[in-house]
């Protein structure tokens, strides 16, 4: 490729801040866990709602709250990999325009030294 591209080559500082920032999201993770629990055990009241003449059958207040929740945070997952995809497929296509247009600047740096030793 170029010889402008970062190297790959990942330092052992590095691999230590991948691993503390694992450990907060695993850490956050379980905190998380542990309060939507609590959460859940301590609101069990059953509630019914009707909402444009349509009744919803009783269920446990922590269900009212917890599914919309956990569906904002799915849809929120779907919207960012979207965006990431596309991303993606951007910095491909502009890498393979790059390619191509290196390709085309040696193929005219060449040229133009035989045209110099030609003469």
């Amino acid at each position: 490729m170029a010889d402008y591209e970062l190297p790959l080559v990942k330092s052992g500082f590095a691999t230590i801040v991948v691993w503390i920032k694992r450990l907060l999201v695993l850490a956050l993770f379980v905190v998380l866990l542990v309060l939507f629990v609590n959460f859940t055990l301590s609101n069990t009241e059953q509630i019914s709602l009707e909402m444009g003449g349509l009744t919803i059958p009783a269920v446990s207040s922590s269900t009212l709250v917890m599914v919309p929740f956990v569906l904002g945070g799915f849809a929120g997952l779907l919207v960012s990999l979207m965006l990431v995809i596309r991303l993606r497929l951007a910095n491909a296509s502009l890498r393979r325009k790059l390619a191509r247009r290196d390709a085309e600047l040696k193929k005219l740096r060449s040229s133009a030294l035989k045209g110099l030793t030609d003469a």
